[in-house]
């Protein structure tokens, strides 16, 4: 599969979850556009509430002696909210672009999608200052600035079980998955397309109970990825790493859940970004330690499963690494 084919296949994965997200935010900018409407202070609000089939035909200035003032907001208040509408417009003119992520080469990936969530926020934000402007409660010294930023750490729990997926376009030596572990809550869905060589066992870092992990190196589709309710993290690799799905659903102790797990035939030891050789030996070993049924020893070696642990053994012996 081609880089453009896994960024098609990682939208479609996702597509649930951006609908979701602009349903919301379009309801909400309907919401604020008919409060301002509401106010019956300039034609371009009364226009706007009409739609297109009445633009150009009506008097606007007639129209507005009989429209309703009891929605009109205070004087005051108007300010904000038309900086609210302004972020929602500009969010939703934005279509999937808002949600995938082409990371600048080796400025931490972390930090890039914690920028991204942060002006993703600002929907929420958004929302938050209408309410406050609406009460009299809008402090622009305190608020304002919410809508510039509105970091993931500051979103409530409500927003976050509204959280957008994410698709990112990564460097293999710029993914370090471990560093998206504090962004992992509630709904979090984030597919990663990773070019070049990369560690073989990434995404062994964000493996938990409750979270669903795939990670693919050849043709596989994300259809389970996109079904699970709850946190669930993919990955397009290259060939030289391990292909794994760690499903929450498919069991109560850890090595259940591994649905499936396919180790590449060779371990290449070099580094890769700066991740040492030793640190990817780690990650290798705990995905085995992870994904293989324990207590295999003994007659238990004969049957596949004592075959593969023991295979697995010889294949990640690293002591003769360095980092």
């Amino acid at each position: 599969m081609q880089s453009e084919e896994r960024r098609v296949c990682a939208l479609d994965a996702v597509r649930p979850r951006i609908e979701q997200f602009h349903s919301a935010l379009t309801v909400t900018a309907e919401q604020v556009r008919g409060l301002l409407a509401g106010s019956g202070n300039t034609k371009d609000d009364q226009n706007e509430t009409l739609g297109f089939f009445a633009k150009g035909k009506m008097n606007m200035e007639r129209f507005a002696s009989f429209t309703p003032k009891a929605a009109r907001i205070q004087a005051d208040a108007e300010a904000p909210v038309r900086a609210a509408q302004e972020v929602l417009k500009s969010l939703l003119a934005q279509g999937d672009d808002l949600f995938i992520i082409k990371t600048a080469e080796g400025k931490g990936l972390g930090h890039q999608l914690s920028v991204r969530l942060a002006s993703i926020g600002r929907a929420f934000a958004a929302a938050r200052v209408v309410d406050l402007a609406k009460s009299g409660a809008y402090k622009e010294d305190k608020h304002a600035a919410t809508l510039e930023r509105f970091p993931y750490t500051m979103w409530n729990s409500s927003e976050r079980a509204l959280a957008p997926a994410l698709v990112v376009e990564v460097s293999g030596a710029d993914f370090k998955p471990s560093a998206i572990v504090p962004l992992l809550d509630t709904n979090m869905k984030i597919v990663f397309n990773v070019s070049g060589d990369a560690p073989a066992a990434a995404l062994s870092r964000v493996i938990s109970p409750r979270v669903f992990v795939q990670q693919e190196i050849g043709d596989a589709g994300l259809e389970a990825f996109t079904a699970f309710k709850g946190i669930a993290v993919a990955a397009f690799l290259p060939s030289t790493a391990v292909s794994f799905v760690h499903d929450p659903s498919a069991g109560s102790t850890t090595y259940e859940r591994f649905i499936s797990v396919t180790f590449p035939k060779e371990v290449r030891k070099r580094a890769i970004g700066g991740i040492s050789p030793a640190q990817q030996a780690e990650d290798y070993t705990l995905l085995e330690s992870l994904s293989v049924p324990p207590e295999i020893a003994g007659d238990a070696a004969s049957d596949p499963a004592g075959k593969l642990s023991a295979w697995l053994l010889n294949q990640t012996n690293l002591s003769d690494l360095s980092a």
